[in-house]
């Protein structure tokens, strides 16, 4: 997902900042954007009675036999795979993993997959498209129903408001809003007042709506991968579309992500927004990476609170304190405990050389407690770049993981937190990357 950033940085700082001076929101009249047929229907009802029972039976378990066999089952989530250097999205089910693959969508080689309004927003950020995806009754994902074009923009954040309003950010000096159905564009929030003087853009990220407030990462990026020094969280007031205020914070570097479509990077919970910050994927020596918090509902960072990762973190026979470090988006929040995997490529004595350099089996499963500020390794081997962001927490409260390990290949673990076992659950071909829940 790390891919060259520079080429979008430079386009983006020549267009999409179509804002006043203010930080209030100026309508746009944008041009109509694409929408494609209705999807074709795969469901057809079984209309044929008999007074025989068991021939009735049998009908009905050959005709639901038939349906399994053509993929007409339910899908419980949205992911993303990788074959390669591309990437495709589609939907699956856990007990149907021999499909995964079929009517995906190709999307080259980075991409964010999203989930609302029973729809799928995909972002094929080599072409500069965020396009919306209808899901037929078993959430197969059907036809494209509108699409936004942002050329070189880096556009892979998306804030849902609701039905018809979102903002949407990524490589710009703005946030755009957006109606999510018609997938056009109907103002922005400028942001560039806040531009660091070495910044090329001032790239809003991550970010997460509460109580009426966007909170949203400024990650001022100054080069193809190196972000600011200065964890940065713009607060936008959802009803005026007007920037509140901005916490900045020294004590470690940007927060949030460019490649964090679930925008994962920002956990809201015990009533705190807690920030992460990857300190540039190691990319800016000498930036500090770790965890702060904002109070919800407050403009400032708590200054009681602050766990730096690469400081503070040391796992027997995985990481030691003092070696950098980072963490992948998380999952939710259940309680103060997330998942992720952390990647240790420095004390498995690896360095990202080349595009294969991310296929090194250098990220561990960990489960976190953000409250207690503890971190420990799971009994999951470990998975690489490319396959470290697909985690969930179930209904149950087992995580899944989608992962790419020496010792199991290419699957889905299910970890349970009571019993602190993980079992394989299934086996694939392709390289398991994003896992979005269809709820």
């Amino acid at each position: 997902m790390k891919k060259r950033f520079l080429a979008a940085l430079i386009v983006s700082l020549g267009m999409l900042v179509a804002c006043d001076d203010s930080s209030s929101a100026s309508s746009e009249n944008d041009k109509e954007l694409s929408s494609s047929s209705s999807e074709k229907s795969g469901d057809s009802e079984n209309k044929s009675s008999s007074s025989n029972a068991k021939s009735s039976d049998s009908k009905d378990n050959s005709s639901s036999s038939k349906k399994e066999e053509k993929g007409e089952y339910k899908r419980e989530f949205a992911i993303a795979i990788a074959s390669g250097e591309t990437m495709f999205i589609g939907t699956m089910s856990l007990d149907h993993t021999d499909d995964i693959g079929s009517d995906y969508i190709e999307v080259g080689t980075r991409a964010g997959v999203v989930y609302y309004d029973n729809s799928l927003f995909i972002a094929d950020l080599d072409v500069g498209t965020i396009a919306r995806y209808s899901l037929d009754a078993n959430n197969k994902i059907g036809s494209k129903t509108a699409e936004l074009s942002l050329a070189g923009a880096w556009a892979n954040h998306i804030y849902f408001v609701n039905e018809e309003k979102a903002y949407l950010g990524g490589m710009l000096d703005s946030l755009l809003i957006i109606n999510p159905k018609t997938m056009k564009r109907t103002g922005a929030i400028d942001l560039s007042k806040y531009k660091n003087k070495d910044a090329l853009v001032v790239s809003p990220g991550t970010g997460v709506i509460v109580d009426g407030r966007l909170y949203v990462g400024l990650l001022q990026n100054v080069s193809d991968y190196a972000t600011g020094n200065t964890a940065q969280v713009a607060i936008i007031d959802i009803k005026k579309d007007e920037v509140i205020a901005v916490a900045e914070d020294d004590r470690v570097a940007a927060v949030g992500s460019l490649d964090d479509s679930q925008n994962q990077s920002f956990i809201v919970a015990d009533g705190y927004i807690y920030c992460y910050s990857n300190a540039s994927w190691g990319y800016a020596p000498g930036q500090i990476d770790g965890f702060l918090r904002i109070k919800v509902g407050e403009t400032k960072f708590d200054k009681d609170y602050q766990w730096l990762v690469t400081k503070d973190v040391a796992i027997d026979d995985v990481t030691k304190k003092g070696n950098f470090k980072y963490l992948s988006p998380t999952t939710y929040a259940n309680g103060t405990k997330v998942y992720a995997f952390l990647n240790v490529m420095v004390d498995l004595q690896q360095v990202w050389t080349d595009m294969d350099s991310y296929h090194n089996n250098t990220c561990k499963p960990v489960e976190i407690d953000l409250a207690k500020k503890t971190m420990k390794a799971l009994p999951i081997g470990y998975s690489s770049s490319w396959a470290s962001y697909g985690k969930y927490i179930d209904e149950d409260g087992t995580v899944i993981f989608a992962v790419s390990t020496e010792e199991d290949g290419n699957a889905y673990f299910r970890y349970d937190p009571k019993t602190g076992k993980a079992k394989k659950i299934a086996t694939v071909e392709p390289i398991p990357m994003w896992i979005v829940p269809l709820k």
